[in-house]
């Protein structure tokens, strides 16, 4: 493939990963501040809402796995899913921010948020399963996986990076002072990018390494080891547990996911609040443009590291950045505040990146260990991670607030309020960091060694393919 291809590849790829972000940034950082200030709904209703909302949908992403290792179409497996619900995110992106006042009856307006955000978040997983699920149809070479994850990750943050940091003053100038009416045409722009850049990725995608591997075994005459695929559900999940790197990794990327939004959700509330400079919100939100460096230093650092222990490395790191802020503001140094929340932010551009290669190295695992073929449900577990976390996440921040006491309407909270505030941004998620860190040690998926397996293996088969008769019959052999 030439350099213009490759590079074309990455970026369509990355660009699933990012139209699904740009929103999720905005859920992440913002909706629970939305419902609670411009919609004035109860915190402990929108954190009740996140997790039940979670509990409906949390393994939706196993189903859209199934789905896809059960797809045949001329567009591939994954591939056809970024228009079947690329489109409908966008619109439900819309919807989201679009909240009448129901003539200032708040239980018909709870229902409404509430049946949005659950038909938001079912659909959200139909367009961002397919996007780990095709990697591996996408290049057959380990070293371009890690640059497609990479390039993946890289986009998405520059994405975010200026959806965080542009949401406010945009919402602000759209709405004119007019806070629902800005959130409702801000969220309209952003579903219409959501479109255009799934739509993009569908027509230059093409799922082509594991079809072209095939064709090339059967016309070579490659004996190839027994592979199950098309499984039930009840034979996928038992695979799936089967693999005990993958029961591991899905563990360790729930909890990811569940810090990073509690940490997320709760940053307008520490500068706000606790650092009480609210115009800093802006910059310290966009500012997430630095887990690019994080991001493009993964494939340098699994040249030299484990694979599991680039991620322990990412969660270390990411504890001293945010042990930073805490002391930049008892100090007052606004420069403190910003060195700790970006070594927190490479710190996690490294921990996704890596994270999503370690789901393909299961997935690798389980052809090669476990004879089983089931990409799609493998790789919907950073779906579920990402809805588990977000619920429990979301629903931790809302009840912690709720207890602390946080009143929406006062200037100023009280001790109590603070300290439940700085529990869900800084203390909580170093915890949680450091519970994957142990968890980790008990990771022992060597990913060069099932590299080298496979090799082997395929050296063994290349072998057997030359392995042929001439014309009068005669066995006869050639080296490949």
């Amino acid at each position: 493939m030439s350099n213009w291809k490759l590079w074309k590849q990455r970026m369509f790829y990355g660009s699933t990963d990012m139209a699904g972000n740009l929103i999720w940034q905005i859920v992440g950082l913002y909706l629970l501040f939305y419902y609670s200030t411009v919609l004035g709904l109860s915190p402990a209703f929108v954190g009740t809402l996140f997790l039940v909302v979670r509990f409906i949908d949390a393994f939706d992403a196993l189903f859209y796995g199934y789905l896809i290792d059960h797809t045949h179409s001329k567009y591939g497996k994954s591939r056809p899913y970024f228009l079947w619900f690329g489109i409908p995110l966008g619109i439900l992106t819309m919807l989201l921010f679009f909240n009448p006042t129901f003539g200032g009856n708040k239980g018909i307006q709870m229902a409404w948020v509430s049946v949005i955000y659950t038909l938001f978040s079912l659909v959200y997983s139909g367009a961002n399963t397919p996007i780990t699920a095709i990697l591996p149809s996408l290049t057959s070479d380990p070293d371009e996986r890690t640059n497609l994850a990479s390039a993946r990750m890289v986009m998405t943050n520059i994405g975010t990076a200026i959806i965080g940091w542009i949401s406010l003053p945009m919402v602000a100038k759209l709405g004119n002072g007019n806070a629902r009416q800005g959130w409702s045409i801000w969220g309209a722009i952003i579903g219409i990018l959501i479109i255009v850049l799934f739509i993009g990725a569908f027509l230059n995608l093409r799922e082509s390494a594991a079809p072209e591997a095939d064709a090339a075994a059967e016309t070579e005459g490659k004996q190839k080891s027994e592979i199950k695929e098309h499984l039930s559900v009840k034979e996928s999940l038992k695979g799936a547990f089967k693999n005990k790197p993958w029961v591991l990794l899905s563990i360790s990327f729930i909890l990811l996911q569940t810090f990073w939004v509690m940490r997320m959700g709760t940053a307008v509330y520490y500068l706000t609040y606790v650092y009480r400079r609210p115009g800093l919100v802006g910059a310290f939100n966009g500012i997430v443009i630095v887990a690019v460096l994080g991001n493009i230093s993964v494939p340098f650092l699994s040249k030299f590291m484990k694979h599991k222990n680039v991620l322990a490395l990412a969660m270390v790191l990411f504890a001293v950045g945010e042990v930073l802020m805490p002391l930049g503001m008892r100090i007052n140094s606004v420069p403190l505040l910003f060195a700790g929340n970006i070594i927190a932010l490479i710190a996690m551009g490294a921990a996704f990146s890596i994270a999503f290669v370690m789901i393909a190295d299961t997935i690798e695992y389980a052809r090669s260990e476990l004879h089983i073929d089931e990409p799609g449900f493998l790789s919907s577990v950073p779906m579920v991670g990402a809805k588990l976390g977000m619920g429990i996440g979301g629903a931790l921040s809302g009840w912690i607030l709720t207890f602390g006491g946080f009143e929406a309407t006062a200037k100023v909270q009280s001790a109590k309020a603070l300290g439940a505030i700085s529990s869900n941004f800084i203390w909580l998620p170093i915890i949680i960091a450091i519970v994957i860190v142990v968890i980790l040690q008990m990771y022992k998926l060597d990913e060069d060694e099932l590299a080298s397996a496979k090799a082997l293996q395929d050296a063994k088969e290349g072998i057997v393919v030359e392995n042929h008769h001439d014309d009068d019959g005669h066995l006869k052999h050639e080296d490949a």
